[in-house]
Parts: C-alpha cells; structure tokens; sequence
C-alpha cells in the first residue's frame, strides 16, 4: 500500500501544481488583454509630448537639441519633410545638415510664426498645420456626416464632377492626415471629403468606448458614402491610412455601396489586426503561451473577432484597384501584411514599398514620388481627372 499511497501524493502533487500553472497562465494572460486593451483599444486624445528644444532658428535652417523624452530613432534623425510644431506655430524641415546623438540641423520653412532659441517643439508627420485654409489657403466646409443617429464632423473641399474623394485617418490622427496629399486632389478638382468616425475626438464614441479597427467602423464611412452620393456624386476613391486603411477594406467588403468605388489608396494599411498585435508586442518578453491566452481572454472581454480583422485573408473579394504605400521601416503595422496583399492580388495592387520610412511616412520620405503616384493612379481610375 505505501508505494500506491506514495504515487497519490505524487499525483496530488502534480495536480496542484498543474492547477496553480493555469492559474498562473489565466492571471498573466488576463494582464496582457489589459495591456491590450490600453495600448490597442481605448482611444487617447492626449496632446503629444514637446520633446526637442529649439537651440537656433532663421529663415533657412534650424537647429533642434535632444532632451531625455527624445526618441533616440525618432522623425528627428529620418530624412525627408516633416511638421515642426511648437507652442503657438509651426513650419516644416527638410534635408539634414548636421545631425549627432545630441542635436540635429535641418533645413526649415516657417509657416505660422517663427520658434526662438529655448522654445519646446516636436517633428510630426502631418506636415502642414491646422486646417486646408490655413495650410494651403484653400476653401473648405466644415459639414456634418450622420452614421446611426450620432453626428461626426467632416471637412468638404468642393470640385467638379461626379467622383469624390474620401479620406479616413488611422487610429489617434485626425483630419489633418490628409493634408499631405490634398493638394493633388484638389488640383484636379475631385470633390474631397475629409471624415471622422466614432471614438475621434469631437465625434461620438462607440457603445463600449474601443476601437474596433474597421468590424464596426465602416458604418460610418458608408455614412459619408451616403452623404457624397446623395449629393451628387456618382463613384469613389477612397483614401485610408493605417486603421483607416482597415476601415476601408472593411467597406469594400461589407457595404452594398462598395460598387460605387473606383479605386483606392492604401498607406501603411492595417489588414490583419492579430499580426498588428503581435507586431506591437516583439519586444515584450512574455511567452507564447502567455500571448495566445491573453489574446483569447481579449478577445471574450472586449468582442474581439480576430478573424474577422484578417482583410487580407479575403483578398480574393477585392475587385478594385489599390495603390498601396508602406514603408519597411513601419514600427507599428507589419509590412508582410501589405507584401500579403500585394501578392494575392498582384491584377489589383500598385505597390511602392518604401526604402527606410516609417509608419504612413511614405510621403515624408519622397513627397514628389508619392504624389506623382497619386496623381498616375487617379488618371487611371478616373481618366476625367488628369
């Protein structure tokens, strides 16, 4: 009898431990859909950090010096055009002059006021500041787009013809992410409507407050659809950027208006949420086991279809031209999703993989190259607008 009682304290034994490594796992699995759901899924409307100091500035060139907030590989180390905000103004810098770890100098245009020596700034990827009036002294209406009885604000820039523009921004942007290429549109004078969707700030928030990365949002650029089309529009181009990128192929596969679109560009798309997520969490240090459980258990607690979010696995649904932008350097959204859908839909998508730009940063990298795309690919869907 004591070898029999002997293996049942060993069994006892390993049970406990088993159920204590379940608990384990559930709990550490339960923090990470936190995480998850504070990195991911809850939107954060807070002012972006100050973190360069202005060391000298004239009408040519500026010189920016780190401070510890400074992202060692930030926009200030990349060449390229990007924004120069501070408290008050703005302008936007260029080719690097000078750069080492401590300061940079750049190549600079004021566009709203000048920065002295000692002023907080930050380099942001939008490029030009405030609104299309103010940017490129170009008339605009601020107009209201209703999805769902819920108002969501939306600027219109009027055109000729009966194709209109629009845009959605990605998740924590906003309308001025369309500034960058605007201009092309409104040279050719396409009607462009420039929206905002639920969780934005100003707009409405979704039912439970998150972020649903196109599932729930495409609702409201049918809205816009609605609205353009009830005001004379015939057909659409559709412009998406990162989780806008989503929003719109999530359109195009769920809408009874998709037939309206004639084309669409893409700019460093989330098309599968799950590899976003994975892509986001590389360089966190928990287990596999911990990640596939925390995905699960997020997926429970906040309606998360994870399959659903995998737009590239329907790419066979397409029938549109695309234009796709996405930079090998992207930190946020994996650049095989865009190289995914490039190849199952070869007959469809225009590629430009850029050389060393980071996230929906194509355009800051080589802003002629990516507007002459631009302006290429609207002459081939749209041939009235060349």
């Amino acid at each position: 009898m004591k070898p029999l009682r002997c293996w049942r304290a060993v069994l006892l034994v390993l049970t406990a431990a088993l159920l204590v490594a379940c608990a384990a796992l559930a709990g550490a699995g339960w923090y990470y859909s936190d995480a998850l759901k504070n990195e991911a899924l809850v939107p954060d409307h807070s002012p972006p950090e100050l973190d360069l100091e202005v060391a000298a500035a004239d009408g040519g060139t500026i010189t920016l010096n780190t401070t510890p907030e400074t992202d060692e590989d930030g926009h200030w180390t990349r060449s390229g055009t990007f924004g120069l905000e501070w408290r008050g103004g703005y302008g936007q810098v260029g080719d690097i002059r000078e750069i080492d770890d401590r300061h940079v100098v750049r190549d600079f245009v004021p566009l709203q006021g000048m920065p002295v020596p000692g002023d907080m700034a930050r380099l942001d990827s939008f490029a030009f500041p405030g609104d299309p009036q103010i940017s490129f002294g170009l008339a605009f209406e601020e107009v209201t787009v209703s999805s769902l009885a819920r108002d969501f604000p939306a600027w219109f820039i009027a055109g000729s013809g009966d194709t209109w523009a629009i845009f959605v921004h990605g998740k924590g942007a906003d309308r001025r992410e369309a500034l960058r290429v605007l201009r092309v549109f409104n040279s050719l004078s396409i009607p462009s409507l420039v929206i905002t969707y639920r969780n934005d700030e100003g707009a409405p928030l979704s039912d439970d407050g998150l972020y649903h990365y196109g599932e729930t949002e495409w609702e409201d650029l049918q809205a816009a659809a609605d609205y353009a089309l009830a005001r004379g529009a015939q057909n659409l181009v559709l412009i998406g950027y990162s989780m806008g990128g989503g929003i719109v192929v999530g359109f195009l596969y769920q809408s009874a208006l998709a037939d309206r679109v004639l084309g669409v560009i893409l700019d460093a798309p989330m098309l599968d949420f799950e590899a976003t997520v994975d892509w986001g969490a590389r360089d966190r240090f928990a287990p596999w086991p911990v990640k596939d459980v925390g995905k699960q258990i997020a997926a429970r607690r906040f309606d998360i279809d994870w399959g659903a979010l995998d737009y590239v696995e329907s790419a066979q649904k397409l029938s549109v031209p695309i234009l796709l932008f996405h930079g090998d350097d992207d930190p946020k959204v994996p650049i095989s999703t865009s190289d995914e859908l490039s190849e199952a839909r070869p007959d469809l998508v225009t590629y430009y993989r850029t050389t060393g730009a980071g996230h929906v940063r194509s355009w800051n990298a080589n802003p002629a190259a990516y507007e002459a795309a631009v302006r290429e690919f609207l002459g081939r869907v749209a041939p009235g607008y060349q």
